[in-house]
């Protein structure tokens, strides 16, 4: 059954998978599949929270998904002693290993720029793991190109991924925590439509990224041994 469809407003983040199906297609459609085997561990720190607290942070979309990987694997692997930080002391020491390693740079006079290297990106969460002492626990694999069916097979093999967006229509550039996977049956159609569940560093809760809007992106996947 065909439902009027409602004008697309592009650059708009979704956070409800389902909604935006319909929006997309115009068909009816309905919740097929969840996977998300680290929801229970997520956190959803945003890069606002950290740069409220001390203004020298800029652009610190990878420090701040990596601070919510830290958080996830230290919950998953039962670490109280990590669970202890807070996420601000975290967020700190995983921004100076950054500058340290020159994979995130962060100033703002005379004007702010910033931002985490992609091409060093898997390097960077390699070094933070062990420097918390989780590295022994996880083994690290990824691309920096690939596409949504790869990242979702990922998930389904219970990984967590650091995805590096470019060319998003909402966010742009920009590094995200990607720990799910929802599919979408639409009316009259075989495929199912595919998103990615994401802690996207900008909002508290869960958003959602379609498939089709990643073309143009990595990831560095993140599996407990």
């Amino acid at each position: 059954m065909e439902i009027r469809r409602r004008k697309r407003e592009l650059g708009r983040p979704i956070d409800n998978p389902v909604r935006h199906a319909l929006e997309k297609t115009g068909y009816e459609c309905k919740l097929l599949s969840v996977t998300h085997p680290w929801q229970p561990y997520m956190t959803f720190h945003t890069t606002g929270r950290f740069s409220r607290s001390d203004r020298s942070y800029h652009k610190n979309c990878g420090p701040t998904a990596i601070t919510n990987l830290l958080d996830a694997a230290a919950a998953r692997c039962g670490r109280e002693d990590l669970l202890r930080l807070s996420p601000e002391e975290i967020f700190r020491r995983v921004a100076a290993i950054g500058r340290h390693r020159a994979a995130y740079w962060s100033i703002r006079d005379p004007i702010p720029l910033g931002g985490t290297s992609y091409a060093m990106l898997g390097n960077y969460i390699h070094t933070c793991l062990y420097r918390f002492g989780l590295g022994d626990r996880v083994r690290l694999s990824g691309r920096l190109l690939s596409s949504a069916r790869d990242m979702a097979r990922e998930i389904r093999q219970d990984s967590l991924l650091i995805l590096s967006l470019y060319r998003h229509p909402y966010y742009g550039s920009h590094i995200v925590v990607a720990y799910g996977v929802v599919e979408v049956a639409v009316a009259g159609r075989a495929a199912p439509r595919l998103y990615l569940e994401v802690a996207d560093g900008w909002t508290s809760r869960p958003r959602y990224i379609a498939a089709e809007d990643l073309k143009h992106c990595g990831y560095v996947a993140v599996t407990l041994r």
